[in-house]
């Protein structure tokens, strides 16, 4: 399989991923898996600034689940979470390749 092709691929499913959480169809933890998996995927076909800004941005998301463990999933966690799928959706229509 070709990089490009591979890339399109794992970008189609890390937005298939956003979109199944954002309609209530994967728990957070689920999200966070799936988004690190992904973007592991991403690395022999993606540059290495473009993979470590997915990878800070699927942190944050990970650090509101990690909270989730110890305290209840509040206001400011669901915008941060909001705010990395948004930042995370943008980062991934201006690499598209």
């Amino acid at each position: 399989m070709s990089t490009q092709i591979c890339r399109r691929f794992v970008i189609d499913g890390i937005r298939d991923t956003m979109d199944h959480y954002r309609a209530g169809a994967l728990p957070l933890h689920h999200l966070s898996w799936e988004l690190h998996s992904r973007i592991d995927t991403l690395v022999p076909h993606a540059p290495a600034v473009w993979i470590d800004q997915l990878r800070d941005l699927h942190r944050r998301i990970a650090e509101v689940y990690e909270r989730g463990e110890r305290s209840p999933f509040g206001e400011l966690d669901r915008r941060q979470v909001d705010d990395s799928l948004r930042l995370l959706r943008v980062a991934l229509e201006h690499n598209r390749g």
